[in-house]
């Protein structure tokens, strides 16, 4: 009975220290926290107009307080998932998440304000919320890759790691919007999750039963794609068409994946040990394997029509319109047409389908400069962002982009 107390005691007295050395690094996290505030404030109160810079400072403020108070209540899941023991350090890839949720409130004192140039003409201040949201995206990456390398992985980490994500996909979208690079329907992505947390809990508060969703490869590779496409919309460097058919292909996806979650964690639709519906095998068939063969046909075609206008229009010493938007578009005053090919050849054969169709995106996404501008474009960049998220289906000779799309990087295989 002593022998049992006293080790009551000593786990209580044990718990009780690592606890405490949470709640130091807890407070180091607060004083990060305070240095990046008052750094980027100093900066833009010189830059930038000071009561611009006084409202950044506000609003980041109040989104890195959110942000530390995640990182409070959840410091009791500081242990491995494999077991309940507590850790005493938060470890490098837990305060790679941190910081990246303080670049986030960065982000976010840029909300409901004009951008950065229109008060003093800096140039160089057009570009930091997306340099901020691509260094954040970055970050996302890198800190579930050391966690795994170093077998540090936490529950602390993988869920402030969705909390992170969540809060910066509805900031920097809204900040997209308001900045009119985005169309105002792409924030029902951002409020989607925030949605589908919500049925959850009304769930379980009225003890309904829940279905546990699993990890799937194809959810991360869509939000990362949210996240590149977000980081591109912050930048000026694409049209308002552009990015407008980019959201809508991009969000389309992601839209439906949560549609079908909630069915599923409801109930509505049963699924298997590997939560597939009846239906997953066929539509997975159709979308991944079918539908990027005639994508691929369709992209071959169109670049085969450039290379037959540019003919014709030669031999009537013209120049092709078409041609001419694409030629204008490039650096170096390169010549757009080859590019095209070597990328078209690519995806007509199925070798690095999505780096080529990457390729074709940027290219083609210079030269649109307004909603008149001609119909093959529009076709063209439509179909190689969607083969972006399809990959390049049957009778492809080499995909290697879906190791990185669809594996964790780091994990171990044993």
């Amino acid at each position: 009975m002593l022998r049992s107390e006293f080790i009551n005691q000593r786990c209580a007295h044990k718990d009780g220290a690592l606890q405490g050395c949470l709640q130091n690094a807890w407070w180091t996290a607060c004083l990060v926290c305070l240095l990046i505030i008052m750094g980027c404030f100093s900066c833009l109160y010189f830059a930038w107009q000071p009561l611009s810079a006084f409202q950044w400072l506000l609003q980041a403020t109040a989104i890195n307080a959110y942000v530390l108070w995640l990182l409070w209540t959840a410091l009791g899941k500081n242990h491995s998932p494999q077991n309940a023991v507590l850790q005493p350090e938060l470890g490098y890839a837990n305060w790679l998440t941190i910081v990246r949720g303080f670049l986030i409130g960065a982000l976010g004192g840029f909300l409901f304000q004009t951008p950065p140039p229109s008060a003093t003409g800096s140039n160089w201040l057009i570009w930091v919320p997306g340099a901020i949201y691509i260094i954040a995206a970055l970050m996302d990456y890198v800190d579930g890759y050391l966690a795994r390398v170093t077998r540090s992985e936490t529950r602390l980490g993988e869920w402030l790691d969705t909390k992170i994500d969540a809060l910066g996909l509805l900031v920097a979208p809204i900040l997209a919007v308001g900045y009119e690079r985005l169309p105002i329907y792409y924030i029902s992505f951002s409020l989607a999750n925030y949605l589908f947390q919500f049925g959850i809990w009304h769930r379980k508060k009225n003890n309904k039963p829940i279905v546990r969703l699993k990890p799937h490869p194809a959810k991360r590779m869509i939000a990362g794609f949210q996240m590149g496409l977000v980081s591109m919309a912050l930048l000026p460097m694409f049209s308002r068409p552009v990015m407008t058919i980019a959201a809508t292909i991009f969000m389309i996806p992601l839209l439906a994946g949560f549609l079908r979650d909630a069915l599923v964690v409801s109930g509505y639709v049963h699924v298997n040990h590997l939560q597939q519906a009846r239906w997953d095998r066929h539509l997975g068939f159709g979308l991944t394997k079918l539908f990027p063969v005639y994508l691929r046909f369709i992209i071959s075609a169109v670049i085969i029509s450039f290379f037959y206008d540019a003919t014709a229009a030669h031999a009537t010493g013209k120049q092709s319109v078409t041609v001419a938007l694409l030629n204008a578009s490039m650096p170096f005053d390169l010549p757009a047409l080859p590019m095209l090919a070597a990328a078209g050849l690519l995806i007509a054969l199925g070798c690095m389908a999505r780096s080529a169709a990457l390729l074709i995106s940027l290219l083609v996404a210079g030269s649109l400069t307004g909603w008149n501008s001609p119909f093959s474009l529009f076709l063209l960049l439509s179909c190689a962002l969607t083969l972006m998220l399809t990959g390049s289906g049957m009778r492809s000779i080499w995909q290697p982009e879906d190791k990185l799309f669809l594996e964790r990087q780091g994990e171990s295989r044993s």
